[in-house]
């Protein structure tokens, strides 16, 4: 976790859409990285969400979460917000306890003697009203 981790979840985070609810992030890396690079999991008052319900949103497309790994044209960029969209009814102005681990592979740093990409990974817990 690191000084910038705050940011990823504004207090406007968590949204009802027609379908469930969405959770608006914000990446905490420097610079843009490609979906590719990007790993979630969600828990929601403490119940793990399965990533196979999960989709992501970002620059006006939807993709599930498991076409993350080949999402390489797709990037996420610094001052814009991607979603995670989830198909499970949330009450608006009720607080959900939310808890939302990002994991950055930064393809560019390449650690340790495998090279393997350097994980950036944050966890942010909060308690969001659903907007």
């Amino acid at each position: 976790m690191g000084p910038l981790d705050k940011y990823i979840l504004k207090e406007d985070a968590l949204e009802a859409t027609e379908k469930g609810f969405q959770l608006k992030f914000q990446s905490h890396w420097y610079r843009a990285l490609p979906l590719s690079c990007m790993d979630f999991s969600l828990k929601l008052n403490g119940k793990e969400i399965e990533k196979s319900q999960l989709s992501i949103k970002a620059n006006g497309n939807e993709y599930s979460y498991d076409q993350l790994p080949e999402l390489d044209k797709e990037w996420l960029y610094i001052l814009d917000r991607g979603a995670i969209e989830v198909n499970l009814p949330l009450e608006k102005g009720n607080t959900y306890d939310v808890e939302f681990k990002y994991d950055l592979h930064i393809p560019y740093i390449l650690v340790g003697p495998q090279a393997t990409p350097l994980l950036a990974s944050s966890l942010v817990k909060k308690n969001l009203v659903c907007q």
